[in-house]
């Protein structure tokens, strides 16, 4: 079981998306350990009465609201970016914790669908923009949150994936999410930047108010009696940022590279589960979808679960946040997840 870092005094952490819900949540608990949290959102005035509630929770704490950042406005991300790496500051801490679910069919001026902007595209210009803070303070980490949805999402076709508006883009954002944190791992881990992901499980959050749909029973009763309340859903982000990797390097015989550095993915409580976390892959077909289905009510069923199985235990079943084996991933979308498609180089 990984250690926390209870002590972060000295540190300081970037947290999108933080005037409500799990990014909230996590702007308190890093503030509370000591560091220097900067709120980046697009509400200002939000972000504004966010701090002084993070102020009046842990009265001393150091809580800053940065320049707006809007994840759907490539200029705003590298406003921000600018902005925060002209004052020289370090940057040991970066969660990309903003995204959405369901949003209206749109488009950037780039061509990019909305829903690959706000959940990928922006966090990876964010993420990129900000490398050299990254370096500069390592060791730093940046946590990355992805869902369990991850687990369907699938594509081949990076100019596909970018410009898609279907209903299966929020699950291939996410997987994007996943393979974007290996890859920059595998490059910057390295140079002492720690990148993971997390699956932060079945939660109360504002996410779900972006769809009709999830307003009206059943899933509303799913959501509002069974999946778990904000601060308790919070705990596998929260971990994610403060575990601590430290690990003393392996000795390598003479003329051997040290070996890459780990590929990490947490999760939570029953969303650890084998019937949650098999790395079964698409398939096409009859087998393919019955495969699909048995996976799919699999993981509802261990969704409903989860809360109430920590709530009724007290916290003695289902409360450890564990690293993940990675999912297999395929070598012809990895490019995409590190670079990009050439088409929109724009985004460096």
């Amino acid at each position: 079981m990984e250690s926390v870092l209870t002590d972060l005094t000295g540190k300081t952490a970037i947290i999108t998306g933080a005037t409500s819900g799990i990014g909230k949540e996590t702007a308190i608990a890093l503030a509370g350990k000591g560091a220097t949290v900067v709120l980046a959102c697009r509400n200002v005035s939000a972000a504004l009465v966010t701090a002084a509630e993070i102020r009046e929770c842990h009265p001393g704490s150091q809580v800053e609201v940065g320049p707006p950042l809007d994840l759907e406005k490539l200029d705003s991300i590298r406003k921000f970016a600018a902005a925060y790496q002209e004052q020289r500051r370090p940057l040991h801490i970066l969660v990309n914790n903003a995204g959405a679910n369901i949003k209206s069919k749109w488009h950037t001026p780039e061509g990019i669908a909305g829903l690959v902007q706000i959940n990928y595209l922006g966090p990876y210009a964010l993420t990129r923009l900000l490398e050299p803070s990254l370096i500069a303070s390592a060791p730093s980490r940046v946590v990355n949150v992805s869902s369990i949805m991850h687990r369907c999402g699938s594509f081949q076709d990076p100019a596909h994936f970018l410009r898609d508006t279907t209903r299966y883009q929020y699950d291939n954002t996410k997987l994007a999410n996943v393979l974007f944190t290996y890859e920059h791992q595998r490059r910057l881990g390295p140079l002492g930047v720690q990148s993971c992901a997390v699956d932060p499980g079945s939660v109360r959050s504002n996410i779900w108010k972006g769809n009709a749909a999830h307003q009206r029973p059943p899933i509303s009763w799913v959501v509002n009696y069974l999946y778990a309340p904000i601060s308790d859903g919070a705990s596998a982000v929260i971990h994610a940022a403060c575990a601590d990797w430290a690990q003393p390097a392996k000795r390598v015989a003479a003329g051997q590279s040290q070996p890459p550095p780990p590929l990490r993915f947490y999760a939570r409580g029953l969303f650890t589960s084998p019937g949650v976390t098999y790395p079964w892959t698409v398939e096409s077909g009859l087998l393919g979808t019955m495969r699909y289905w048995a996976w799919g009510l699999s993981a509802i069923g261990h969704s409903m679960l989860d809360w109430h199985t920590r709530r009724l235990t007290k916290g003695r079943f289902a409360s450890q946040t564990k690293l993940q084996q990675p999912l297999p991933v395929t070598p012809a979308i990895l490019p995409l997840a590190a670079s990009g498609h050439t088409r929109y180089r724009a985004y460096h």
